[in-house]
């Protein structure tokens, strides 16, 4: 069989079984309850066919009994509404039968989905959705409305019809359906932003507020003074302030907000908008002004001066404004923050300078003060009456004066007329309250004065006694260095220095000048010069070009070599890594040069033995001399006994060979051959060799004598007789 005979075949087969079904749908008007469902389901199989529904459609129409009537639909429903032919009737039809309870929840649905795709049926709903007042089936009714995306102009008339009776979940969506077609006027979009309107209805309108940048100004001004919302309060200033705020009904809402409103978030958002999104025009500056002059809230007013400020130079109704404030009893910091404003305009407006120098004398407060001196100082004005000014100001109680009359010092030029005044400023580096970069500034400035008078240099002389400045203290050195050049010995503080000496460990200063007025104060040189020597003191020497082997010479010279002297000089042999031989003659110059010291009879022994490889023996020798005289070769006999290594005893042999024309030298040499066991170490023999030989001692003959007789020999057993 082929294709086309089966499909013909199919056709046949469902023809009659359509034919079988309205047979069966003719009977039902003549049938009882019982029959007529047995019958419907026959048909329901063949819903599919046009003439089927039709059939069914006029039988709904005609039926009574509103449960068979229901059950019908619901047969109907499950099969799709596409194959209905006359779709006007069954809308009708529809729309008749909504009036019947028990068919409601089956007829809405099917009128809805009928809807979808014949827009006439939506015309039945709505007309539905006017005559009753269900909640609920209104509520069923508006959801199948809102389905299409793409409303007509009948269905947004009916969404405007309804904004006004609608709970908020569907108020909710109506308003989206409008807001996304744009079909809300500026009226109707201010009339949702009222303190009663639900707040997420609010939320939804105020985003699509942000998303259009639609500003209706005066409900948002009602939503930032009256909502009880704090985020509506905080979106309203944000969106009052997106195309910049020139309005002053707007402003004066943001300044109750920045001044009244509890949120602090709604406060920083205000803040915000007087930061960035403020438009300034003349007419928004003059009302500036004027709620300056009124406003009680040091904050605000501070914030509404340092938006004002760029304008003060070209505004000069605002300047008025400001300086007329500046009568009136306001807070302290909102004065000298008006000050410091109109005080940038000194440098381009020079006429103010008198206004500014009359503020200054009638000012009470120390801070507006401060900040009058900062704008008089920028002008930097230079003369005998403006130095005396300064002065006059130097001595003002408070810091912040002091610290902006330095200033002006500052900016004078080093000449002849203003070094006195200059030099006058001194004292002032000794205030601690002085910023440091300024001290070090005046320092430096009052430095490069030629000749500065005594109680200037007194002043850096205390400065170098009390700074912890390193920089200060090295311009305090460098001025009473070029004090002393010009003025001797006079400027000398001797006392500074044997601090600077002894404590400090710092000779900035000390040298060369000691040198040249050492007689001046010899026992406060000899002091200072002892302390320098310190170990402690090295690097500070070493940095003044300075040697301890200078200073003991100079000191041996000018008063001596003390016992003091001695012991440092006995200690720096004995202790001390010298780096050269040439130190060891220099330091026992010194020794000799007191030999009389008490520590020296047993110190020269300890320093031969520990250190006699650097030693100059020859000078050893003589100092050892003059301190033992005849008893040297007793004490040097009982030293050497002493010793018990070879390395203690071959400093002394060293010393022999050194001094080989001494008499005693080969009875000593002698002496330290016999000393026990230590001619069996080779290093000693070999010192003892080279002594011998530097003596003229023949160390054979040495060894023999002093070796033990030979021990007598046993008679053998003889022989027997």
């Amino acid at each position: 069989m082929d294709l086309s005979q089966t499909i013909s075949t199919i056709r046949e087969r469902r023809n009659a079984g359509a034919e079988q079904a309205l047979l069966a749908l003719d009977m039902v008007p003549l049938s009882d309850t019982d029959n007529k469902y047995t019958l419907l389901s026959t048909a329901a199989h063949h819903l599919n066919d046009p003439a089927v529904i039709s059939r069914w459609v006029t039988l709904i129409a005609a039926e009574t009994d509103t449960q068979l009537k229901a059950d019908m639909l619901q047969r109907l429903a499950a099969t799709g509404l596409q194959q209905i032919p006359d779709k006007a009737g069954f809308a009708d039809l529809l729309a008749g039968a909504l009036q019947q309870d028990e068919s409601r929840d089956i007829i809405l649905p099917l009128l809805g989905k009928l809807s979808l795709s014949y827009p006439p049926a939506r015309e039945r709903l709505i007309a539905f959705y006017r005559q009753q007042h269900n909640a609920d089936v209104n509520r069923l009714v508006l959801s199948w409305l809102l389905i299409p995306v793409h409303a007509t102009e009948a269905d947004l008339a009916f969404y405007h019809s309804l904004l006004d009776s609608t709970y908020t979940e569907d108020k909710l969506l109506l308003l989206n359906r409008l807001l996304l077609r744009d079909q809300l006027t500026p009226e109707q979009i201010a009339q949702q932003l009222q303190p009663a309107t639900p707040d997420v209805i609010k939320e939804m309108v105020l985003r699509f507020c942000f998303d259009r940048s639609t500003v209706p100004q005066a409900a948002l001004c009602t939503l930032v003074r009256s909502d009880k919302n704090p985020l509506i309060r905080k979106a309203g200033i944000q969106l009052l302030a997106v195309h910049g705020v020139s309005d002053n009904d707007v402003l004066d809402t943001i300044l109750h907000a920045l001044r009244e409103d509890p949120d602090p978030a709604v406060r920083q958002a205000a803040m915000s908008v007087f930061a960035y999104s403020l438009t300034l025009t003349p007419a928004t500056i003059e009302h500036l002004a004027l709620c300056l002059q009124t406003e009680k809230d040091v904050a605000v007013a501070l914030q509404l001066l340092q938006l004002l400020a760029p304008y003060t130079e070209k505004n000069e109704a605002l300047g008025e404004a400001l300086w007329q404030l500046l009568d009136r009893d306001i807070a302290v910091d909102l004065a000298t923050a008006i000050y410091d404003i109109l005080g940038r305009l000194v440098p381009v407006k020079p006429a103010l300078l008198e206004q500014f120098m009359t503020a200054y004398e009638k000012e009470q407060h120390d801070a507006c003060k401060a900040v009058i001196l900062k704008a008089i100082t920028s002008a930097m004005n230079t003369g005998e009456s403006w130095n005396r000014f300064y002065l006059r100001a130097l001595e003002a109680p408070s810091a912040a004066i002091r610290s902006w009359a330095v200033q002006a010092i500052l900016y004078l030029p080093l000449t002849p007329e203003n070094n006195s005044t200059i030099a006058a400023a001194a004292p002032a580096l000794l205030q601690p309250e002085l910023p440091f970069r300024q001290q070090r500034l005046l320092a430096r400035k009052i430095s490069c004065i030629p000749q500065l008078p005594a109680a200037a240099v007194q002043v850096f002389s205390q400065l170098a006694d009390h700074s912890n400045d390193g920089e200060l203290q090295s311009i305090a050195t460098k001025v009473q260095e070029k004090a002393i050049a010009h003025n001797g010995g006079t400027q000398v503080n001797w006392q500074q220095w044997l601090h600077k000496a002894e404590v400090a460990g710092d000779l900035n200063g000390i040298f060369p000048h000691i040198w040249l007025f050492y007689d001046d104060n010899p026992a406060m040189a000899d002091k200072i010069l002892f302390a320098a020597i310190n170990p402690s003191n090295g690097g500070s020497l070493y940095q003044s070009g300075v040697t301890d082997i200078e200073v003991l010479q100079f000191l041996s010279v000018k008063s001596g070599v003390s016992d003091e002297m001695s012991r440092y000089a006995l200690n720096q042999l004995l202790h001390t890594d010298l780096g050269n031989e040439s130190k060891f003659k220099w330091y026992l110059l010194v020794l000799k040069s007191n030999p009389a010291n008490a520590e020296l009879r047993e110190g020269l022994w300890q320093l031969l033995e520990k250190r006699g490889r650097y030693l100059n023996m020859i000078q050893l020798d003589e100092l050892l001399g003059i301190i033992w005289k005849d008893q040297l070769e007793n004490v040097f006999r009982q030293h050497l006994s002493q010793q018990t290594t070879a390395a203690g005893a071959i400093p002394y042999l060293q010393y022999l060979e050194a001094n080989n024309s001494w008499e005693p030298a080969p009875a000593l040499l002698k002496d330290a051959a016999q000393l026990p066991g230590l001619l069996s170490d080779s290093s000693f023999k070999d010192a003892l060799q080279r002594a011998c030989r530097a003596a003229g001692v023949d160390i054979d003959d040495l060894l023999r004598s002093i070796a033990p007789p030979p021990a007598p020999q046993a008679d053998g057993p003889g022989f027997a007789d």
